[in-house]
């Protein structure tokens, strides 16, 4: 099973979103194609289990910097300013999540759907964190969710093959260091 999971990792990594066949994969990892089926009912089974496998996604241990249980004491504003620098710069620590994130805007269908499965699933168990407690009760969380997902997400695709962004340099870590302290100053200015 781990060898085909992590199969799934190197055909992504080095040749695209396309290239995942369940024959590619399985002569990846060495195995019959077979027991991709048998292990994981299919090929979106085996995406699925790649995208939950901590390689692809961060998870929210690591998104609340290895301590849960401090990051839920904190003040919702804090947790969110927290969790959204970690998200992002753990994002970009994963060239692998980059790429499939890019292919991910480009199509969708059943291997993205599995991948979708993984992301949803590790969102809200970090949602969960975020919002226990003191959230303020007219606070659109869904809303305020995809916008700074999306800005993210977006920032650091796009760093992937774009030097600069709005006269921004993209390589330059005092940029990133902008965009974080943009991401706290609108989070407090929504938060409170």
């Amino acid at each position: 099973m781990r060898l085909l999971v992590e199969a799934v990792g190197r055909v992504l990594a080095r040749q695209g979103f396309r290239a995942v066949k369940v024959n590619v994969v399985a002569r990846e990892a060495g195995v019959d194609k077979v027991l991709i089926y048998r292990y994981f009912g299919g090929l979106p089974g085996l995406v699925e289990a790649f995208a939950h496998s901590g390689d692809f996604w961060p998870d929210v241990v690591d998104l609340a910097g290895g301590d849960v249980a401090a990051v839920a004491a904190l003040p919702f504003a804090e947790r969110l300013v927290l969790v959204s620098r970690n998200y992002l710069k753990r994002l970009l620590r994963r060239p692998l999540t980059l790429e499939i994130l890019a292919w991910r805007f480009m199509e969708q269908n059943e291997l993205t759907d599995a991948l979708d499965s993984a992301r949803e699933a590790g969102g809200n168990r970090l949602m969960r964190l975020v919002e226990s407690g003191d959230v303020p009760p007219s606070l659109d969380m869904p809303a305020l969710y995809a916008f700074l997902g999306a800005a993210i997400n977006h920032l650091a695709v796009r760093s992937r093959t774009e030097k600069t962004f709005v006269g921004l340099p993209l390589d330059d870590p005092a940029t990133w260091e902008r965009f974080e302290a943009m991401l706290e100053r609108i989070i407090r200015s929504v938060a409170g």
